[in-house]
C-alpha cells in the first residue's frame, strides 16, 4: 500500500504536469490564433495594394533582412526591374497561344455538354472568376494603373 506521503507527491506532481500540458496547449493556440490573424490581416492589406506597392513591400522586407546598403538596393532593383520587362515581353508574345489553347478547350467541354449543361457551364464562369480572374493568369498590364491587379 502507498503512503499517505507518496500519495501526496504523486498528486503534487500529476497537478504540476496537467499544468505544463495546459500551459504549452495554451500557448499553442495562442500563437497559432495569433500567427492566423496577422496573416489575414497581412493578406487583407495585401489584397489593397497595387503591384507596385506591394513589390516595394516584398523588396524592403528582404533589403532590411539582408542588410542591404543603399548600392546594393539599387543594383538588385535594377536587376528586378530588367527581370519583370523581360516577363513582360515574354507573357505579350505567348498571350495569344495560351487563350487559343483555353479558348480550344472551353469548345470541346462545351461539345460534350447537353443544352442545360451548357447553360449552367456558361453561368458558373461569369460567377467564379477562372484564369484571368483576380488571382487568375491574365494579360499583363505595364503597371501604372492603381486599378489593375493580378
Amino acid at each position: 500500500m502507498i503512503t499517505r506521503s507518496v500519495q501526496g507527491k504523486l498528486l503534487v506532481l500529476a497537478v504540476f504536469l496537467i499544468g505544463i500540458a495546459t500551459g504549452v496547449v495554451s500557448a499553442s493556440i495562442y500563437r497559432s490564433r495569433n500567427v492566423e490573424s496577422a496573416r489575414a490581416a497581412d493578406t487583407h492589406q495585401q489584397d489593397n495594394l497595387t503591384p507596385q506597392e506591394r513589390f516595394k513591400q516584398r523588396f524592403d522586407r528582404m533589403a532590411n533582412y539582408l542588410g542591404l546598403d543603399q548600392d546594393q538596393r539599387a543594383q538588385i532593383q535594377k536587376i528586378s526591374e530588367e527581370t519583370r520587362n523581360q516577363f513582360r515581353e515574354l507573357s505579350a508574345k505567348t498571350e495569344p497561344q495560351f487563350k487559343a489553347i483555353e479558348e480550344s478547350s472551353r469548345d470541346k467541354v462545351l461539345a460534350v455538354l447537353n443544352e442545360d449543361q451548357r447553360r449552367k457551364y456558361k453561368e458558373f464562369r461569369e460567377t467564379h472568376p477562372g484564369p484571368g480572374g483576380p488571382r487568375g493568369r491574365g494579360p499583363r498590364t505595364s503597371g501604372n494603373d492603381k486599378d489593375n491587379k493580378r
